[in-house]
């Protein structure tokens, strides 16, 4: 026999259910908004989508942003639903506005000559999760080798895994906007030679930046960018090594070093819009 046994919020009590329709009721809401919760699929969807959301909603200028970057876009609302984040009211103050105007997401990019909003990616940076440090090794913990995105090594197998730059490092709490891929033709230069092409609005990211980008990228797309060259950030190891990350042979997000800030035909430079 079928079980007739329901789940979920059929479960609810009587009372709660009572309870919570009288604080609808308090705030506005009437029989018919209910009825159109009932007769609109998209309504429903969208009023469900607010709730899961944790009742966040984007500013004016983060709703612009987020339609004219469409898929290279990742905030507030983002974090909380994938990865459930809890924002302060403060918090959500701070990144209230977006810092790039639709003038300069629609521009051509300086770096590689495309369209901005098509070549970089924005996202809110955090510096803790839930009261944690973001560091790179607590990003391996949010992901791990079970699902996808993972990285390519995990700690303390890593050869990071001590390293100030992973265990310390954090991003500031604001808006980035980084170029998805390394900067065209700085592969086999030096350090200085690659932060020679940058213009004077943009800057390399920390390690860490560049890592949170590259997930949030596979987060909203399905894959990793810079899959036949590492990104050099300005980041350097205990040694002197400077950092740098990518999918290179598709293993996995992998974080590695180079000597110095030598040259290297497989490491390019990673580029982030100055805030």
């Amino acid at each position: 026999m079928k079980s007739t046994t329901q789940s979920g919020l059929w479960k609810v009590e009587f009372g709660s259910l009572g309870a919570t329709l009288k604080v609808l009721q308090d705030h506005g809401v009437t029989t018919l908004h209910l009825a159109r919760l009932r007769a609109e699929p998209d309504y429903a969807k969208r009023v469900a989508e607010f709730m899961l959301r944790g009742g966040l909603d984007a500013s004016i200028h983060q709703k612009l942003a987020r339609t004219v970057m469409g898929k290279n876009f990742f905030g507030v609302e983002d974090w909380s639903v994938l990865y459930g984040v809890n924002f302060s009211q403060k918090q959500l103050r701070q990144v209230a506005e977006f810092p790039w105007g639709e003038d300069i997401l629609n521009s051509t990019c300086p770096l590689c000559g495309k369209v901005v909003k098509d070549c970089h990616f924005a996202f809110v940076g955090l510096d803790r999760i839930n009261g944690k440090p973001l560091t790179i090794l607590k990003l391996e913990e949010l992901h791990p080798t079970t699902g996808q995105p993972k990285f390519y090594s995990y700690a303390p197998d890593a050869w990071y895994s001590k390293e100030k730059f992973a265990r310390k490092t954090t991003m500031s709490f604001r808006w980035y906007l980084l170029h998805q891929n390394i900067v065209p033709k700085s592969e086999d230069k030096t350090y200085d030679g690659q932060r020679a092409m940058l213009t004077a609005d943009y800057e390399v990211p920390s390690a860490v930046t560049e890592v949170t980008k590259d997930l949030l990228v596979f987060r909203k797309t399905g894959n990793f960018v810079n899959q036949s060259r590492y990104a050099r950030c300005e980041c350097v190891t205990s040694g002197g090594d400077r950092v740098d990350a990518g999918d290179v042979g598709g293993g996995g997000l992998g974080v590695n070093h180079f000597w110095g800030g030598s040259r290297g035909y497989g490491v390019g430079l990673a580029a982030s819009r100055k805030f």
